[in-house]
């Protein structure tokens, strides 16, 4: 088990704000994620709301823009240095951007509120119990006929889940943390990806693209 210490979640993004989109789409090359992520967002929507769970600098809003430039978007993450990325990147759409600097578990998201919500690349950071709470608060949030589209990190085994999970809670344990919201990554095999989505009340849900290390769903609210 290693015993590496953990960064606060948001000061990990706080720190690494000025250079998060050299990393994801220079170093990593993720456009090819992004442009995929855009393939499933839903068309002949008008006044479309959207919501963008962990939006950091906004690199998907890009896409979402380019289809519905009119979007209202409603963007929630927990670093305030990332959300500034995002404003400075998008100031010609400042009225339509309704920016929270909170967790989002902590947000009631109310009912039938949104055409589509969003999370790229943010909740492989989250237990199960987190994510089926995050994922049931979503459900509710999506009109009829909206979609919940989420890419993320995600591994092939149950033995690396679950080597990951207890990793993380050794170092939790080691370090005497127990409460708040820590940078460790710990992906999730696409079955139970699919599995948590469907308690959620997603009766279907889609594995839209698999690579190696990443899956993208597609979930429609009927």
């Amino acid at each position: 088990m290693s015993d590496k210490k953990i960064e606060i979640m948001s000061e990990f993004f706080d720190n690494r704000a000025e250079t998060y989109d050299y990393h994801m789409i220079e170093k990593l090359d993720l456009n090819v994620f992004y442009n995929e992520i855009a393939k499933y967002i839903p068309v002949n929507r008008p006044n479309i709301e959207i919501l963008d769970l962990g939006c950091g600098t906004g690199l998907e809003l890009e896409r979402v823009f380019n289809i519905y430039p009119d979007a209202e978007v409603t963007g929630v993450d927990l670093s305030s240095k990332m959300l500034d990325k995002l404003k400075e990147k998008y100031k010609d759409k400042v009225t339509q951007l309704n920016l929270v600097c909170e967790s989002y578990f902590d947000i009631d998201y109310g009912t039938e509120i949104y055409d589509m919500v969003l999370s790229t690349y943010s909740l492989h950071h989250f237990g199960r119990e987190l994510k089926l709470s995050l994922y049931r608060k979503i459900h509710s949030s999506l009109k009829t006929r909206g979609v919940y589209i989420e890419g993320d990190y995600t591994v092939k085994t149950m033995e690396e889940e679950n080597s990951l999970i207890a990793e993380y809670e050794h170092i939790r344990n080691t370090n005497c943390i127990a409460d708040g919201f820590y940078h460790f990554d710990i992906p999730f095999t696409a079955k139970t990806q699919t599995d948590l989505l469907g308690k959620a009340g997603f009766g279907e849900v889609d594995i839209v693209k698999q690579w190696d290390n990443a899956t993208v769903f597609l979930c429609q609210k009927k």
